[in-house]
Parts: C-alpha cells; sequence; structure tokens
C-alpha cells in the first residue's frame, strides 16, 4: 500500500499555529480511521486520535491523496465536518477549511474514512 504524508494546520485563539502530520493510506477503506502525529511525520503507527490545547480554527487542510472523503468525530460521535479530499489537494488553490468547524480543547478528535482513500 502507498501512503503519503499530509497536513492539517489549525490556528489557536491566541494566535499560535499548530501543524497535525497525517498519514494517508492509498487504499484505506470506508470506517477506516486516519493516523496522525503532532511530534513528527506520521506514520502507520502513529495515533488515530487527536486533542487541541485550545479552541482552533482549521486553517489549511493538505491532504496529499487524491481522492476520499473523511469526517471528523468528536468523542466518538460523527459531526457532519466533512472535507472531500479532491476540494482540498494541493492543486487547487482556492481550497478552504471555513466550512470546518472550530475545535475545542477537552474532546478527542478521530478522522474517519467516509469514502475510501486511494491514490
Amino acid at each position: 500500500m502507498a501512503a503519503t504524508v499530509g497536513t492539517l494546520t489549525m490556528r489557536g485563539r491566541s494566535g499560535r499555529k499548530y501543524t497535525l502530520s497525517i498519514y494517508n493510506v492509498a487504499s484505506l477503506a470506508a470506517g477506516g480511521y486516519v493516523q496522525m502525529d503532532w511530534n513528527a511525520p506520521a506514520t502507520a503507527n502513529s495515533p488515530n486520535f487527536f486533542t487541541v490545547p485550545e479552541v482552533v480554527d482549521l486553517i489549511d487542510f493538505i491532504p496529499t491523496a487524491a481522492t476520499g472523503t473523511i469526517e471528523f468525530t468528536s468523542d466518538g460521535m460523527r459531526t457532519a465536518a466533512i472535507a472531500d479530499y479532491a476540494g482540498f489537494g494541493p492543486t487547487n488553490p482556492s481550497r478552504a477549511v471555513a466550512s470546518l468547524p472550530s475545535l475545542a480543547p477537552g474532546r478527542t478528535y478521530r478522522m474517519l474514512v467516509i469514502a475510501a482513500l486511494a491514490a
């Protein structure tokens, strides 16, 4: 399985910027979760959840997989915050994350695959 590493960038209400590395396995099927890491490039062994230290707004999402759709979950609940990878790819200069909600501290977030990722 080919894999690529993308990024999810957030800005806290304090003004601090946070970048989360996301590991995209080209054949990750619907129902799976994307691996991610704050401290290093994400790998297959990275956790599939994250928390934030303060309220953050998503400011950029570069998934690197060509296609696929994910939904952010919060404490195990689906949120209807959906990102179609094709609309956020690095070749789309108009990619915007304004439609995605702010994330709050004290919750565990995951990226649930709802349409399989592909290279």
